[in-house]
């Protein structure tokens, strides 16, 4: 591993309703030191863990369920908390405010998804 793979001592908060992409996320982001916040799959459970945890960083799939998870990432900002989207949707759909956070394209390149969250989480 070398510094740009390195997440150690970096909390990620998860939000993916996909199981399966939740699992494969956050495995590789442990792979790579990060301690995994979650996965959680919806804002309201987001919330509750974000009362008793405190994230470097957030990674979050843009629709929730048919929830965007805008409101989340705007919160997650107002603490310092920088914001990882990941969608299956071109990051046009972002709102103005949140338009030049980080966005990746599922499926998600691992290398990218690693680099992205050491990025975020080195600002942090």
């Amino acid at each position: 591993m070398d510094r740009t793979t390195d997440l150690t001592d970096i909390a990620v908060l998860v939000v993916e309703d996909d199981y399966f992409i939740a699992t494969e996320m956050a495995g590789v982001l442990r792979q790579h030191g990060a301690r995994v916040l979650g996965p959680v799959p919806d804002t309201q459970r987001a919330r509750e863990l974000l009362r008793r945890e405190s994230p470097d960083v957030a990674l979050l799939d843009v629709n929730l369920r048919g929830r965007m998870s805008y409101d989340l990432a705007e919160e997650l900002l107002e603490h310092g908390v920088p914001a990882v989207f990941a969608t299956g949707y071109d990051a046009s759909i972002l709102p103005a405010p949140l338009r030049g956070m980080p966005c990746l394209l599922k499926p998600v390149d691992t290398r990218e998804l690693v680099r992205v969250i050491h990025a975020s989480g080195a600002r942090a």
